[in-house]
């Protein structure tokens, strides 16, 4: 027994303006076809939004993680800034000496003339640095006529400002010589010697008197 099964179909008309009519035969699962076809472009849609998520949060947690194993390199750079910070307090160490200190009086000329070897006497001649007053006393002045060589603030014989000093700079020795204006003859000179950081390092007393 055979079956005659016909496909069912749809007939779109159309009337244009001249009144002409024209046709247009549709397979009967033609809107089936599209449902699909809108159904599987909204999955594909739906799938790319929510790759394009998870790359934009994989990467996210990428940069993280750069970013915390980042860390232990400035820990090392802090490191190696704390081992330079105790090269140079080991280079700064200080065992200075003042020898062959020589002073005279031009008095016609109001100069006072001083010359000294400033000796680095530190282990395998670690350099050092830092700033040098003279100070020229007289016990019969009182400390307001006290000479200080560079001018800066004493306060009992002692510079408070130490970096209006002299600076120098020595690995082995350094010849110290300089002439000063004077207006009185003193009894007596010092030399303070400080460091980078202030600190006293140095300090000489010297008979003037002859």
């Amino acid at each position: 027994m055979h079956l005659d099964k016909r496909q069912k179909k749809f007939t779109i008309i159309i009337i244009q303006d001249e009144r002409r009519l024209c046709s247009f035969k549709l397979p009967a699962n033609f809107l089936t076809i599209c449902l699909v076809a809108v159904i599987g472009l909204c999955i594909i849609s739906f799938t790319a939004v929510l790759l394009h998520n998870r790359t934009g949060s994989f990467k996210e947690n990428i940069a993280a993680n750069i970013g915390t194993h980042a860390k232990p390199s400035d820990a090392g750079k802090n490191e190696a800034s704390a081992d330079a910070t105790v090269v140079n307090t080991v280079t700064q160490s200080y065992n200075l000496s003042i020898e062959n200190f020589e002073a005279n009086f031009d008095v016609s000329r109001k100069l006072f003339r001083y010359s000294f070897l400033l000796k680095n006497k530190t282990s395998k001649n670690i350099p050092a640095s830092g700033y040098i007053f003279l100070i020229l006393k007289s016990e019969g002045l009182g400390a307001e006529h006290w000479l200080a060589d560079p001018q800066t603030i004493l306060s009992n014989g002692v510079p408070q400002n130490f970096k209006d000093g002299d600076p120098f700079s020595i690995t082995r020795y350094k010849v110290i010589a300089k002439d000063i204006s004077i207006q009185h003859v003193y009894d007596s000179a010092s030399i303070f010697v400080f460091s980078d950081d202030g600190k006293l390092v140095l300090k000489e007393n010297f008979n003037l008197k002859t």
